[in-house]
């Protein structure tokens, strides 16, 4: 699992001392199921490319990695045993990797079901979970499948992992700032 990312945090709740990094983690991770676009101020999506959301979910042996990206630029990254990143969207590198991972999401679209559960993807799995006003619809594939293009969501996963990228140099940036 990268190594790249420290602890940062903006909400109180994620620095409370009575929550562990899990339990931080699968706060965040239900809000992101949860987020309702209209409730945010997300304008629709074109019926064309109704996805207006994407979690890709890496399983690793000893955390999940979730990048969590909205159409309106919000984007995030935070792992299962601590840290991560949010507010990547006020980078304009990071806006157009995430701009390119949703629409590289709705072209997907065909590869992807229609799922009411999100469970969490094994270690060496990535699973995608698409958000559209009518549904959540996923996709999952082995880690190197994707990664080699072996799998017809290859795209998908590079263009998330072109928005990781970015968020990534944004944090080395800041390191070399501090």
């Amino acid at each position: 699992m990268p190594g790249w990312f420290k602890k940062r945090s903006d909400n109180p709740a994620r620095n409370s001392p009575n929550s562990s990094p899990d339990e931080v983690y699968s706060a965040l991770r239900n809000q992101a199921f949860s987020t309702n676009r209209a409730d945010n101020g997300i304008s629709a999506p074109s019926p064309a490319a109704p996805g207006w959301g994407i979690l890709m979910e890496t399983g690793y042996e000893v955390a999940t990695a979730t990048l969590f990206a909205l159409i309106d630029g919000t984007t995030s990254l935070y792992f299962s045993n601590g840290g991560g990143m949010l507010g990547g969207q006020g980078h304009e590198a990071v806006r157009k990797a995430n701009a390119a991972f949703i629409n590289e999401a709705n072209r997907s679209l065909q590869h992807l079901k229609r799922c009411e559960a999100f469970p969490l993807p094994e270690a060496g799995y990535t699973i995608f979970y698409v958000l559209t006003d009518s549904s959540v619809v996923t996709g999952s594939a082995p880690e190197d499948d994707l990664g080699y293009g072996r799998h017809p969501l290859s795209t998908l996963f590079h263009a998330g992992h072109e928005v990781i990228s970015q968020l990534r140099l944004i944090s080395e940036a800041a390191e070399k700032d501090a």
